[in-house]
Protein backbone atom coordinates (compact mmCIF):
# COMPACT_ATOMS: atom_id res chain seq x y z
CA UNK A 1 0.00 0.00 0.00
CA UNK A 2 1.58 3.10 -0.74
CA UNK A 3 1.64 5.57 1.91
CA UNK A 4 3.20 8.65 0.15
CA UNK A 5 1.17 11.53 -0.82
CA UNK A 6 2.87 12.42 -4.26
CA UNK A 7 4.44 10.92 -7.50
CA UNK A 8 7.79 9.22 -7.26
CA UNK A 9 8.73 9.67 -10.98
CA UNK A 10 11.45 6.78 -11.13
CA UNK A 11 8.72 4.47 -10.11
CA UNK A 12 6.86 6.11 -12.37
CA UNK A 13 9.29 5.52 -15.40
CA UNK A 14 10.32 2.29 -14.48
CA UNK A 15 6.96 0.58 -15.54
CA UNK A 16 6.36 2.75 -18.30
CA UNK A 17 9.70 3.46 -20.51
CA UNK A 18 8.45 0.99 -23.24
CA UNK A 19 5.19 3.05 -23.48
CA UNK A 20 7.41 6.24 -23.65
CA UNK A 21 9.86 4.88 -26.74
CA UNK A 22 6.43 3.55 -28.58
CA UNK A 23 4.84 6.74 -28.40
CA UNK A 24 8.02 8.42 -29.49
CA UNK A 25 8.54 6.16 -32.47
CA UNK A 26 4.30 6.65 -33.53
CA UNK A 27 5.60 10.29 -33.63
CA UNK A 28 8.65 9.84 -35.05
CA UNK A 29 6.77 7.84 -37.92
CA UNK A 30 4.13 11.00 -38.39
CA UNK A 31 7.09 13.06 -39.02
CA UNK A 32 8.97 11.44 -41.38
CA UNK A 33 6.32 10.11 -43.41
CA UNK A 34 4.62 14.49 -43.14
CA UNK A 35 7.82 16.23 -43.38
CA UNK A 36 10.66 14.06 -44.24
CA UNK A 37 8.54 12.45 -47.59
CA UNK A 38 6.06 14.59 -47.53
CA UNK A 39 2.80 12.50 -48.09
CA UNK A 40 0.37 14.81 -46.27
CA UNK A 41 -2.28 12.21 -47.48
CA UNK A 42 -1.51 10.16 -44.73
CA UNK A 43 -3.72 11.33 -41.80
CA UNK A 44 -6.25 10.22 -39.01
CA UNK A 45 -9.25 12.94 -38.80
CA UNK A 46 -8.78 14.44 -35.32
CA UNK A 47 -12.76 13.65 -34.83
CA UNK A 48 -11.83 9.90 -34.82
CA UNK A 49 -8.84 10.34 -32.59
CA UNK A 50 -10.99 12.07 -30.28
CA UNK A 51 -13.78 9.79 -29.93
CA UNK A 52 -11.27 6.78 -30.13
CA UNK A 53 -9.98 9.27 -26.92
CA UNK A 54 -13.19 9.24 -25.37
CA UNK A 55 -13.83 5.73 -25.89
CA UNK A 56 -10.87 4.97 -24.19
CA UNK A 57 -11.15 7.06 -21.44
CA UNK A 58 -14.56 5.13 -20.48
CA UNK A 59 -13.25 1.67 -20.88
CA UNK A 60 -10.08 2.82 -18.69
CA UNK A 61 -12.57 4.57 -16.37
CA UNK A 62 -15.18 1.31 -15.83
CA UNK A 63 -11.80 -1.13 -15.37
CA UNK A 64 -10.37 0.77 -12.98
CA UNK A 65 -13.57 0.63 -11.16
CA UNK A 66 -13.70 -2.76 -11.12
CA UNK A 67 -10.45 -3.04 -10.52
CA UNK A 68 -10.77 -0.85 -7.01
CA UNK A 69 -13.78 -2.82 -6.12
CA UNK A 70 -11.42 -6.14 -5.73
CA UNK A 71 -9.07 -3.83 -3.74
CA UNK A 72 -11.24 -2.73 -1.59
CA UNK A 73 -12.88 -6.60 -1.07
CA UNK A 74 -9.49 -7.19 -0.23
CA UNK A 75 -9.20 -4.60 2.73
CA UNK A 76 -12.83 -5.52 4.25
CA UNK A 77 -11.75 -9.50 4.01
CA UNK A 78 -8.61 -8.77 5.94
CA UNK A 79 -10.59 -6.26 8.34
CA UNK A 80 -12.40 -9.05 8.88
CA UNK A 81 -9.56 -10.96 9.81
CA UNK A 82 -8.59 -8.88 12.24
CA UNK A 83 -11.70 -8.45 14.27
CA UNK A 84 -12.05 -12.25 14.35
CA UNK A 85 -8.73 -13.63 15.08
CA UNK A 86 -9.32 -10.40 18.45
CA UNK A 87 -12.56 -12.02 19.30
CA UNK A 88 -10.85 -15.84 18.80
CA UNK A 89 -8.41 -15.07 21.30
CA UNK A 90 -11.07 -13.55 23.85
CA UNK A 91 -12.80 -16.47 23.75
CA UNK A 92 -9.86 -18.96 24.02
CA UNK A 93 -8.79 -16.83 26.98
CA UNK A 94 -11.86 -16.55 28.78
CA UNK A 95 -13.76 -19.92 28.21
CA UNK A 96 -12.40 -21.15 31.26
CA UNK A 97 -11.52 -19.90 34.68
CA UNK A 98 -7.97 -20.70 35.20
CA UNK A 99 -7.99 -20.49 38.77
CA UNK A 100 -10.55 -23.89 38.46
CA UNK A 101 -8.70 -25.50 35.84
CA UNK A 102 -5.55 -27.44 35.16
CA UNK A 103 -2.59 -25.55 34.24
CA UNK A 104 -2.64 -27.91 31.01
CA UNK A 105 -6.18 -26.42 30.11
CA UNK A 106 -4.08 -22.75 30.23
CA UNK A 107 -1.24 -23.90 27.95
CA UNK A 108 -4.17 -25.12 25.47
CA UNK A 109 -5.79 -21.71 25.49
CA UNK A 110 -2.28 -19.68 24.46
CA UNK A 111 -1.87 -22.91 22.17
CA UNK A 112 -4.69 -21.66 20.43
CA UNK A 113 -3.55 -17.96 20.09
CA UNK A 114 0.07 -18.77 19.08
CA UNK A 115 -2.13 -21.31 16.31
CA UNK A 116 -4.44 -18.05 15.35
CA UNK A 117 -1.14 -16.21 15.27
CA UNK A 118 0.43 -18.78 12.85
CA UNK A 119 -2.88 -18.81 10.05
CA UNK A 120 -2.81 -15.16 9.85
CA UNK A 121 0.71 -15.37 8.71
CA UNK A 122 0.27 -18.81 6.86
CA UNK A 123 -2.33 -16.68 4.93
CA UNK A 124 -0.76 -13.76 4.10
CA UNK A 125 2.24 -15.87 2.93
CA UNK A 126 -0.10 -18.41 0.67
CA UNK A 127 -1.90 -15.52 -0.58
CA UNK A 128 1.53 -14.02 -1.73
CA UNK A 129 2.84 -17.35 -2.64
CA UNK A 130 5.80 -17.02 -1.28
CA UNK A 131 7.70 -19.89 -0.60
CA UNK A 132 10.90 -19.42 0.66
CA UNK A 133 11.25 -22.34 3.96
CA UNK A 134 13.41 -19.45 6.16
CA UNK A 135 9.65 -16.93 5.89
CA UNK A 136 7.48 -19.91 6.64
CA UNK A 137 9.98 -21.20 9.86
CA UNK A 138 10.14 -17.72 11.11
CA UNK A 139 6.27 -16.44 10.57
CA UNK A 140 4.24 -19.90 11.12
CA UNK A 141 6.51 -22.56 11.85
CA UNK A 142 7.63 -20.52 15.37
CA UNK A 143 4.13 -20.79 16.64
CA UNK A 144 3.07 -24.64 16.20
CA UNK A 145 4.66 -27.68 17.47
CA UNK A 146 7.18 -29.50 15.20
CA UNK A 147 4.54 -31.96 14.64
CA UNK A 148 1.95 -30.41 13.46
CA UNK A 149 4.28 -27.81 11.44
CA UNK A 150 5.46 -31.22 10.14
CA UNK A 151 1.62 -31.83 9.02
CA UNK A 152 0.95 -28.66 7.44
CA UNK A 153 4.42 -28.46 5.17
CA UNK A 154 3.39 -31.43 3.78
CA UNK A 155 0.28 -30.24 2.42
CA UNK A 156 -0.60 -27.96 -0.54
CA UNK A 157 -3.32 -25.98 1.70
CA UNK A 158 -1.15 -25.03 4.70
CA UNK A 159 -3.70 -22.66 6.32
CA UNK A 160 -6.46 -25.36 5.94
CA UNK A 161 -4.87 -27.41 7.70
CA UNK A 162 -3.70 -24.99 10.43
CA UNK A 163 -7.85 -24.61 10.65
CA UNK A 164 -8.22 -28.23 11.13
CA UNK A 165 -5.61 -28.57 14.11
CA UNK A 166 -7.15 -25.30 15.54
CA UNK A 167 -10.67 -27.29 15.61
CA UNK A 168 -9.15 -30.69 17.06
CA UNK A 169 -7.96 -28.27 19.97
CA UNK A 170 -10.94 -27.48 20.85
CA UNK A 171 -12.74 -30.63 20.29
CA UNK A 172 -10.18 -31.87 22.79
CA UNK A 173 -11.56 -29.62 25.15
CA UNK A 174 -15.02 -30.30 24.57
CA UNK A 175 -14.49 -33.82 25.14
CA UNK A 176 -12.85 -33.49 28.03
CA UNK A 177 -15.82 -30.97 29.74
CA UNK A 178 -13.40 -28.55 29.95
CA UNK A 179 -15.12 -26.39 27.39
CA UNK A 180 -19.28 -26.12 27.77
CA UNK A 181 -20.90 -26.59 25.00
CA UNK A 182 -22.53 -23.43 24.25
CA UNK A 183 -19.03 -21.47 24.51
CA UNK A 184 -17.60 -24.46 21.90
CA UNK A 185 -20.58 -23.64 19.35
CA UNK A 186 -19.57 -19.98 20.13
CA UNK A 187 -15.74 -20.15 19.08
CA UNK A 188 -16.43 -22.84 16.82
CA UNK A 189 -18.75 -20.17 14.74
CA UNK A 190 -15.59 -18.26 15.09
CA UNK A 191 -13.51 -20.60 13.49
CA UNK A 192 -16.00 -21.02 10.84
CA UNK A 193 -15.80 -17.11 9.82
CA UNK A 194 -12.38 -16.88 9.87
CA UNK A 195 -12.41 -20.26 7.48
CA UNK A 196 -15.23 -18.09 5.27
CA UNK A 197 -12.64 -15.09 5.08
CA UNK A 198 -9.81 -17.61 3.86
CA UNK A 199 -12.12 -18.73 1.10
CA UNK A 200 -12.98 -15.23 -0.11
CA UNK A 201 -9.26 -14.03 0.35
CA UNK A 202 -8.72 -17.02 -1.90
CA UNK A 203 -11.30 -16.14 -4.34
CA UNK A 204 -10.03 -13.04 -5.20
CA UNK A 205 -6.72 -14.66 -5.65
CA UNK A 206 -7.66 -17.28 -8.00
CA UNK A 207 -10.26 -15.19 -10.37
CA UNK A 208 -8.42 -12.41 -11.65
CA UNK A 209 -10.54 -9.70 -13.64
CA UNK A 210 -11.36 -11.45 -17.29
CA UNK A 211 -8.79 -11.01 -19.39
CA UNK A 212 -10.04 -9.07 -22.53
CA UNK A 213 -10.07 -6.26 -19.83
CA UNK A 214 -6.59 -6.36 -20.38
CA UNK A 215 -5.71 -7.30 -23.92
CA UNK A 216 -8.37 -5.30 -25.53
CA UNK A 217 -7.52 -2.11 -23.37
CA UNK A 218 -3.82 -2.43 -24.70
CA UNK A 219 -4.83 -2.88 -28.15
CA UNK A 220 -7.39 0.10 -27.72
CA UNK A 221 -4.49 2.20 -25.96
CA UNK A 222 -1.73 1.33 -28.69
CA UNK A 223 -3.85 1.83 -32.12
CA UNK A 224 -5.49 5.55 -30.43
CA UNK A 225 -1.09 6.30 -29.16
CA UNK A 226 -0.16 5.72 -32.83
CA UNK A 227 -3.21 7.57 -34.38
CA UNK A 228 -2.34 10.70 -32.67
CA UNK A 229 0.55 12.02 -34.42
CA UNK A 230 -1.16 11.45 -37.55
CA UNK A 231 -4.14 13.37 -36.30
CA UNK A 232 -2.14 16.27 -34.50
CA UNK A 233 0.77 17.02 -36.42
CA UNK A 234 -0.66 19.17 -38.95
CA UNK A 235 -1.79 21.42 -36.13
CA UNK A 236 1.60 21.52 -34.98
CA UNK A 237 3.14 22.19 -38.17
CA UNK A 238 0.92 25.55 -38.69
CA UNK A 239 1.67 27.09 -35.20
CA UNK A 240 5.41 25.93 -36.47
CA UNK A 241 6.13 23.55 -33.34
CA UNK A 242 6.23 20.99 -35.02
CA UNK A 243 8.79 18.76 -32.84
CA UNK A 244 6.61 19.20 -30.06
CA UNK A 245 4.53 16.20 -31.26
CA UNK A 246 6.76 14.14 -29.84
CA UNK A 247 6.87 15.57 -26.42
CA UNK A 248 2.95 15.61 -26.16
CA UNK A 249 2.52 12.20 -28.10
CA UNK A 250 4.82 10.56 -25.42
CA UNK A 251 2.71 12.62 -22.51
CA UNK A 252 -0.55 11.77 -23.48
CA UNK A 253 -0.08 8.49 -24.24
CA UNK A 254 1.86 8.26 -20.72
CA UNK A 255 -1.00 9.20 -18.67
CA UNK A 256 -3.28 7.03 -20.46
CA UNK A 257 -0.67 4.02 -20.07
CA UNK A 258 -0.25 4.95 -16.21
CA UNK A 259 -3.95 4.81 -15.82
CA UNK A 260 -3.58 1.35 -17.63
CA UNK A 261 -1.55 0.04 -15.44
CA UNK A 262 -2.57 1.38 -11.81
CA UNK A 263 -5.81 -0.69 -12.61
CA UNK A 264 -3.79 -3.96 -13.42
CA UNK A 265 -1.67 -3.60 -10.20
CA UNK A 266 -5.12 -2.48 -8.24
CA UNK A 267 -6.98 -5.77 -9.71
CA UNK A 268 -4.52 -8.22 -8.18
CA UNK A 269 -4.71 -7.25 -4.05
CA UNK A 270 -2.14 -10.14 -3.04
CA UNK A 271 0.41 -10.00 -6.03
CA UNK A 272 3.52 -8.31 -3.99
CA UNK A 273 2.81 -5.13 -5.79
CA UNK A 274 3.15 -1.73 -3.90
CA UNK A 275 -0.50 -1.13 -4.11
CA UNK A 276 -1.18 -4.31 -2.02
CA UNK A 277 -3.44 -4.47 0.43
CA UNK A 278 -0.71 -4.16 3.31
CA UNK A 279 -1.19 -7.26 4.19
CA UNK A 280 2.63 -7.50 6.13
CA UNK A 281 1.29 -4.42 8.46
CA UNK A 282 -2.32 -6.16 9.03
CA UNK A 283 -0.77 -9.32 10.28
CA UNK A 284 1.67 -7.49 12.45
CA UNK A 285 -0.75 -5.25 14.09
CA UNK A 286 -2.95 -9.06 14.33
CA UNK A 287 0.21 -10.82 15.73
CA UNK A 288 1.15 -7.83 18.69
CA UNK A 289 -2.37 -7.84 20.23
CA UNK A 290 -2.64 -11.73 20.18
CA UNK A 291 1.13 -11.65 21.86
CA UNK A 292 -0.07 -8.81 24.25
CA UNK A 293 -2.97 -10.55 24.91
CA UNK A 294 -1.26 -13.66 26.33
CA UNK A 295 1.60 -11.33 27.80
CA UNK A 296 4.14 -13.47 25.12
CA UNK A 297 7.98 -12.98 24.91
CA UNK A 298 9.45 -10.81 21.95
CA UNK A 299 6.95 -9.02 20.66
CA UNK A 300 7.31 -7.10 17.22
CA UNK A 301 7.28 -3.36 16.60
CA UNK A 302 5.02 -1.99 14.58
CA UNK A 303 5.99 -1.85 10.79
CA UNK A 304 6.09 1.29 9.92
CA UNK A 305 6.36 2.26 5.81
CA UNK A 306 9.69 1.96 4.08
CA UNK A 307 10.17 4.70 1.06
CA UNK A 308 6.83 5.92 1.41
CA UNK A 309 5.17 2.03 1.05
CA UNK A 310 3.78 -0.15 3.94
CA UNK A 311 3.41 -3.73 2.31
Amino acid sequence: MITRDHLRLDTALRYSWKNIIYSLICAGLAYVTHVVLGQDNVYVPTQVVSVLGVALAIILAFRNSSAYDRWWEARKIWGGVVNDSRSFTRQALTMVDPQHVEPNVITFSKRLVHGQVAWVNALKLQLREKTDQKLWDEQVGAFLSEENYKLILSRSNKVTQIGMIQGRILKELHAASTLDTFSYIQIDDTLTRLTDLQGKAERIKSTPLPKPYDYYTKAFLNLFIISFPFAFIDIFRDIESIFLIFPVTALIGWIFYQLFVFGKVMSSPFANFQTDVALDAISNIIEIDLRETIEDNDIPEKLKPVDGTLM
